[in-house]
């Protein structure tokens, strides 16, 4: 797709007709992608939210076709998380990841699901080993820094259920005890999540704010 379309158009004028017409599919992800990913003149904000939605659902539908129906949820939760990656590389200027969604779509979402099933489960095995007792078979609540009422936890679960998953995940297993780092690499967060560990302790330390300012506000 050209630069400029029509004299006096911005170059993303085409792109706006596409999304007007409900036709964003007639062109190529990775055009799209890189539509995004301007930066000499970047699209509109709103156009630009509008090609990311589109790109959200083409590869929703794709991983849908291609997840493993055994894995939690039959899979949903994993895909969200690949379009999560996806959101943020075609968001952060520089990314390798960006790079790879914008020369090769399909090919880079087919790689993250693989990633993110790897890291599900093998983050489900440690959970669910870390949440029974070895010796009663017993279920191990992660214990409270608080005492709440039925109502607040109610509310909290619910806050926590609405994370985005790599986030959730990351609050899950820092109650349960892990590390956000460690020389170990089955107690490190970071090395389950696939992430940094600065990264992942922002996430969690997000999470708790918006519980403790959560609770403060039913005070």
């Amino acid at each position: 797709m050209s630069k400029r379309n029509d004299v006096g158009q911005p170059w993303w004028h085409e792109w706006k007709d596409l999304s007007d017409g409900g036709k964003l599919g007639s062109r190529r992800p990775e055009e799209l992608v890189r539509a995004c990913r301007a930066l000499d003149t970047p699209l509109p904000e709103r156009l630009k939210g509008e090609l990311l939605s589109h790109l959200a659902d083409h590869a929703r539908s794709y991983l849908q076709k291609r997840v493993r129906e055994d894995l939690v949820d039959g899979g949903r939760e994993v895909i969200e998380e690949v379009i999560e990656i996806l959101t943020v590389a075609v968001l952060t200027p520089g990314t390798a990841d960006g790079t790879g969604f914008e020369t090769a779509f399909h090919k880079k979402l087919r790689q993250r699901l693989v990633d993110r099933i790897r890291a599900s489960q093998r983050v489900a095995a440690v959970v669910e080993q870390e949440a029974v007792d070895p010796e009663t078979g017993a279920t191990i609540e992660a214990p409270d820094l608080r005492q709440l009422s039925p109502e607040d936890i109610v509310v909290i679960r619910d806050l926590i259920e609405k994370l985005p998953a790599l986030h959730r995940k990351a609050f899950q297993l820092h109650r349960l005890g892990f590390h956000y780092t460690s020389s170990n690499p089955d107690e490190s967060i970071a090395v389950m999540l696939g992430k940094s560990p600065k990264t992942v302790q922002n996430w969690v330390e997000r999470a708790e704010r918006q519980i403790l300012e959560l609770l403060e506000s039913k005070r």
